[in-house]
Formats: structure tokens, sequence, C-alpha cells
């Protein structure tokens, strides 16, 4: 046992009326919360200019699908003369172009039926869900769900008008995605929503109950919470 003394305050003695955590599912339009990712390097210009600079680090892989990361840097002055009253009119567009022609995020941006979560990641369809991303006028970052994790190559696509950025396509060798998804480390079970039917509706309902904890939704997968 250490001599120092302490650093942290002890913690608050919890509320007796805290309810006990319980009904929790991995959703098909987000990254599972039991598995440990692999990070697979792909240091790769998508796009460069003097006035930007569009970029892929890195592709997170899990069990069951892909994180992807867009980041992209932007010239002072470019940004000034894109800037609108909130700064950047928009960000830039993804898209993937699968083997076998399928399109993911080619819709109009905020409403391609394939970048939401209607039947997303089913066999007979995979997703594409922007999963977060953040920035400001000089510099943006986009991090993008793909599940699950394409069976051929694939093209990323990436387009931004307001800074002349023409619609690009980038090859992804996913041999080493594949790879990787098996080496995914999976901590401990979290059993996986079942798809309900009535698409986005069904899903939202779903979503309403995991999140209060509701202790009807359950998982039959034995696999550890695997798609």
């Amino acid at each position: 046992m250490s001599s120092r003394a302490p650093f942290f305050e002890p913690p608050l003695p919890p509320a007796d009326d805290m309810e006990e955590p319980g009904g929790f599912v991995n959703l098909p339009w987000t990254p599972p919360m039991n598995v440990v990712p692999v990070s697979v390097p792909v240091d790769a210009d998508v796009f460069v200019s003097d006035s930007v600079v569009v970029r892929v680090p890195e592709i997170q892989v899990f069990d069951r699908g892909m994180l992807l990361r867009l980041e992209a840097w932007v010239h002072p002055e470019a940004a000034v003369r894109a800037a609108g009253v909130h700064g950047l009119p928009e960000e830039p567009r993804l898209g993937i172009l699968l083997g076998d022609g399928t399109k993911l995020g080619s819709g109009e941006p905020g409403h391609s039926p394939d970048v939401a979560p209607d039947e997303p990641g089913s066999p007979e369809r995979p997703s594409l869900v922007m999963n977060g991303g953040g920035g400001g006028e000089l510099r943006t970052t986009q991090s993008w769900w793909l599940h699950p994790v394409p069976d051929r190559d694939a093209e990323l696509v990436v387009e931004w008008e307001a800074l002349e950025v023409p619609e690009t396509f980038v090859p992804l060798d996913l041999v080493a995605v594949r790879e990787a998804s098996t080496r995914a480390r999976v901590l401990w079970h979290v059993p996986d929503a079942d798809y309900p039917e009535g698409g986005w509706f069904g899903w939202s309902t779903i979503g309403g109950s995991v999140y209060s904890g509701s202790p009807e939704v359950q998982g039959d997968d034995p696999r550890d919470g695997r798609a």
C-alpha cells in the first residue's frame, strides 16, 4: 500500500433509491459496448489541395463491423470564403461503394435511408451510420460505423462541394480489416437486440426500452453478443 496521502476525495455514498443497472443490449447502428477493437492503420490521403486536406488515419475493427475515421484540415482563407453565419455550411459527405455495387450514403444528406437505423446491418442490408464527429472552422472529424464488415474490397467516396472537393473514390483494402475482426476482443457477454418488425419504428421502440433499462429486451445469440 502506498504511503502517500490519497489524491482523490472519497466518493459520496450511493443514494438509497438508486436502481440496479440492467437491460443492456448491443444495437446494430453503434459499435458493440463489450468489444475491444483492433486498430488497422490506413494513413491515406483522400484529397489534398492548397486549401483542404482530407485523410483517413485508421479503421477500428470490431467483431461485427468497422469504425472508419475521417479527418479534414481547412486553410483559414478557404474557411472564410466558404463560411456561413455559423461556420462551414456543410461537412464532407461520405459514402461506401461495396464490391457488389451497393451504395451506402449516396442519397440526400440527412435523408438517405441507408444511413438511418432502418433494418441496419441485417444480412439483406448493410448499414453505414455516422457515429460521431466534431471540430470547427479549420478542422473537422467524423466517425462512421459500417456494419457488417464487407466480405470483399470496397471504395470510400468523399465529396465536399463548399471547399471544391470533387467526388473522390479511394479503394479500401479490407483483407487486413477482415483478419483483424477475428482478433477483436470480446470482454463479456452483452446480448444483441432482436430485430423488430416495422423497420425504424420497431427499432425506436426497442431503443426506448434499452435506454430505460427494460428487462424485457433480450438477445438470444450464444456467441457472447456477436452478430
